[in-house]
């Protein structure tokens, strides 16, 4: 189970959640999260100005942690390993300019 805090409205206080996030897949990754950044953009979500938003909502998408479990493919990780991470768009995880 995941532990984290959502909001269950638009504006609304972020309180305490957990869920299931389901069955690793094979090139996803675990992460044990220790800091969390909150930016304008998890601001604007949490609002749903943009009229995107699904609740509950869980902001941040700027994590430091550590890594909890690796799906099969993952091989370049370890875990136990201390990672960082950022947003990324359309990017291919692949290629040497989108790793």
């Amino acid at each position: 189970m995941i532990q984290a805090y959502a909001a269950h409205e638009p504006g609304g206080e972020l309180k305490p959640f957990e869920y299931d996030p389901g069955v690793l897949g094979e090139q996803e990754v675990e992460i044990n999260v220790e800091y969390c950044g909150i930016c304008h953009s998890d601001l604007s979500m949490l609002d749903n100005e943009w009229g995107l938003t699904q609740y509950p909502f869980i902001p941040g998408h700027e994590v430091v942690g550590t890594v909890a479990a690796l799906g099969e493919k993952v091989t370049t990780l370890q875990v136990g390993q201390r990672v960082g991470l950022g947003w990324f768009s359309k990017s291919c995880m692949t290629c040497e300019c989108c790793i």
